[in-house]
């Protein structure tokens, strides 16, 4: 099983619901329920008839190559002729030549890869139904609903196969706990097994595609390095990114190599100064705290363009250049051919200068 990562849980309110109605909590001899148990009573209803409605567009992904397999979850989001999109994660088929789609019990479908986005970690592969494909395909139509507006503590729901096919579709529940411009970050319990798998709101349309999963932090005690359980920071690739990627994928039918820049750079902080930013610090205009500062260039399109080492990024395609991450975001979105416009400031001329680059 590939790439060992994924989320943790929002159980807490459905298994105290179970305690409840265990104990005849509405049972006529009681007393009437109160607004919040009838909340609650609510809000379970909704998840268990959105999982029913949804579940059926979920699927498993079996991959093998030679004495190697990978197992993760997939979604789909399209139909076109009887043919079946799946968007996953690319470590569950990288590598892999054979691919399966798997839809529970029996039933396992040859799927075809029609590419990949390594750098984003995204893959799009198709499957038809045959004679014997039984029920219905949900189909999430990402590319026909207005874009969800993800809020920090709203109910997500994720399903997928942690642990291998054996928990096909399983479904836990959280909430939202962090929002990035390419990802979000979630207490929704993930493991081996979810990668590729749908992130949903409560209203069961897809915000996002599990990826990953903080496993351990170390810690150093007197110098013996120690592992740290880490609990509750799960990641989801975010919809805006799943469907540009999704679009580059089937426009190319093939592995999507995102352009480079050609630059090595560095975060600069005037109050947290590193060892290897420290030096850097006074290039820095009084005007800014921090910023992202070029250290080193190779021999392509950001040198030919005219980026000096020293610069400093400002923005990128009009996009303020906070961390090194925010570039890379960037980066990682677009094709060769496409423009990016950099604007730095130039400590040598004190000025801020504005870059177009091609990229190849």
């Amino acid at each position: 099983m590939k790439k060992i990562r994924k989320w943790i849980s929002l159980g807490l309110v459905i298994v105290c619901l179970g305690i409840f109605t265990g104990c005849g909590l509405f049972s006529s001899s009681e007393k009437e329920p109160t607004k919040i148990e009838k909340e609650i009573v609510e809000i379970q209803s909704t998840i268990t008839e959105t999982y029913k409605k949804i579940s059926t567009g979920c699927v498993g992904i079996y991959a093998t190559s030679g004495d190697s397999g990978s197992v993760g979850s997939g979604v789909v989001y399209k139909e076109d002729k009887g043919i079946y999109y799946v968007v996953t994660n690319h470590h569950v088929i990288e590598g892999m030549r054979t691919v399966r789609v798997y839809r529970g019990g029996a039933k396992y479908f040859k799927a075809t890869v029609i590419g990949s986005d390594p750098k984003n970690d995204l893959a799009v592969l198709t499957f038809s139904l045959d004679l014997f494909g039984g029920s219905e395909v949900y189909v999430q139509d990402i590319f026909n609903y207005e874009d969800e507006i993800v809020t920090v503590g709203q109910t997500v729901m994720a399903i997928g196969c942690p642990l291998g096919l054996e928990n096909f579709n399983t479904l836990t529940t959280g909430v939202v706990s962090r929002i990035t411009k390419n990802e979000i970050q979630t207490n929704a319990e993930i493991n081996p097994g979810n990668s590729g798998g749908g992130l949903f709101n409560a209203s069961g349309r897809l915000i996002g595609i599990n990826s990953s999963k903080e496993v351990f932090t170390q810690s150093n005690e007197d110098g013996v390095i120690i592992d740290i359980p880490v609990e509750g920071l799960g990641y989801a690739i975010s919809l805006n990114v799943v469907k540009k990627c999704i679009t580059d994928i089937e426009s190319k039918k093939t592995v999507i190599e995102r352009p480079l820049l050609g630059v090595t750079v560095l975060p600069v902080n005037r109050y947290l100064p590193t060892q290897e930013s420290e030096s850097y610090i006074p290039l820095l205009p009084n005007t800014m705290d921090a910023g992202v500062i070029v250290t080193n260039l190779s021999n392509g399109v950001a040198k030919k363009a005219g980026v000096l080492v020293n610069d400093i990024l400002l923005k990128a395609n009009g996009t303020d250049i906070v961390t090194t991450l925010d570039l890379s975001n960037i980066l990682n979105l677009l094709l060769a051919g496409d423009k990016l416009t950099l604007e730095v400031y130039r400590t040598s001329e004190q000025k801020t200068v504005t870059i177009d680059i091609t990229l190849e």
